[in-house]
C-alpha cells in the first residue's frame, strides 16, 4: 500500500530556494554525482567514524552516547544539561537517560548550580575521568587515520571551513536539534 505524501508545502519550499539552487552546479542540484555532493559527503565520513569508534568501544562496555557525554565534560567540566544537549547534538530527554545510566554508573554526578537553583550541572567523577583516559587513545586512533595524508595547513583551512559550515546552518537552525 503507497502512503500519500503532500507536496504543497514542498513546492512552497521549492519557490523560497530557487535563488539559491541557480547558484549551484545543475549536476548537483539534478543529484549526481552524490559523490561531490557535501551532504553525503559529510554524512558518509561521520558515519564511518562513528561506525568504527562504536566497534572499538563495545568490548569496554562503553557507548558512544555515553563517550561523547564523558569527552564534552573532559573540555569542560560542569556543563548544564543544556550545554550538554546542545555539544552533543541530542534531544535533553534522551540525554537525561544517559545521564540517569552514568550517575548510576558512577562515573557523573549532578548538582544544582550555585547561583540558580533550576539549573543542573553535570561533573565527571573521578571514576569518569579515569574511564575517559582509558578509553581516549581508541578515539585519538580513529582521528588520527581520519586525518592522515592531511598537511597542517591543509587540516587548519578543513577545519576553518567546517566551523564556516556550522555557524552558517546553526545560525539557519530554528532551534530544535
Amino acid at each position: 500500500m503507497g502512503v500519500a505524501v503532500s507536496t504543497k508545502n514542498i513546492s512552497q519550499s521549492n519557490v523560497a530556494t530557487q535563488v539559491e539552487t541557480d547558484k549551484l552546479p545543475a549536476e548537483l542540484v539534478t543529484g549526481s554525482p552524490l559523490e561531490d555532493y557535501l551532504p553525503y559527503q559529510l554524512f558518509r565520513i561521520v558515519n564511518r567514524l562513528t561506525l568504527n569508534l562504536k566497534n572499538d568501544l563495545r568490548p569496554v562496555k562503553m557507548t558512544l552516547a555515553r563517550w561523547r557525554t564523558l569527552s564534552v565534560l573532559n573540555a569542560e567540566d560542569g556543563r548544564s544539561m543544556g550545554e550538554l544537549s546542545t555539544y552533543m547534538v541530542i534531544e535533553q530527554p534522551a540525554l537525561s537517560r544517559i545521564v540517569d545510566q552514568m550517575e548510576r554508573d558512577q562515573l557523573v554526578t549532578r548538582r544544582h548550580a550555585s547561583n540558580d537553583n533550576r539549573v543542573i550541572r553535570v561533573f565527571l567523577t573521578p571514576a569518569g575521568r579515569r574511564m575517559f583516559k582509558e578509553i581516549r587513545p581508541l578515539e585519538l586512533h580513529h582521528y588520527a587515520q581520519l586525518i592522515e595524508g592531511l598537511e597542517p595547513g591543509e587540516l587548519q583551512q578543513l577545519e576553518k571551513s567546517l566551523h564556516l559550515l556550522w555557524q552558517n546552518i546553526d545560525h539557519s537552525s530554528t532551534g530544535s536539534i
